[in-house]
């Protein structure tokens, strides 16, 4: 992981505080709000709990991309920032077998982009491209999730 796509394997474990338990979808809207200023116009757009559709964000994303300039304030870069990071974690890194929702279970690591880089991303990539590979094989799910190009390496 971390030779083939620089993803670091040592580091802080990228995994789910405890804190967050009891969020509802109502709370990771409020933080996806305030992390980074943006709102889905429909609440349908919020799938089980903690689950956002990628269409609302991209749509949002076009917009706000003109906006963005060489003279806007590090506020409105970091929220550009953390939204581009949540559509690569959920469209990229860990996809769902939907390809259109993104997990909202990864907000609070987007909470403080200078820590980014200090997580063992690759190392939880791969553990949940192993899960994932699991479920297909146990459960009625036809399609395999994940970061595919891992299975396509050849050595």
């Amino acid at each position: 992981m971390e030779v083939l796509f620089e993803l670091p394997v040592d580091g802080i474990h990228a995994a789910y505080p405890h804190a967050l338990i009891d969020y509802t979808g109502e709370d990771y809207l409020h933080m996806l709000q305030w992390l980074t200023d943006f709102q889905p116009a429909e609440p349908t757009t919020l799938s089980e709990a903690c689950r956002l559709q990628l269409t609302p964000v991209r749509q949002h994303l076009v917009v706000m991309d003109v906006e963005i300039t060489d003279d806007s304030p590090p506020e409105d870069i970091d929220r550009h920032m953390r939204l581009l990071l949540l559509m690569m974690l959920g469209g990229i890194l860990f996809p769902n077998t939907s390809r259109n929702l993104v997990s909202l279970l990864f907000l609070h690591h987007l909470e403080r982009l200078d820590d980014l880089s200090g997580y063992s991303w690759g190392a939880t990539v791969l553990a949940y491209l192993y899960r994932q590979i699991c479920q297909a094989c146990m459960e009625n799910q036809r399609d395999v999730a994940g970061f595919i190009p891992l299975l396509q390496v050849k050595t």
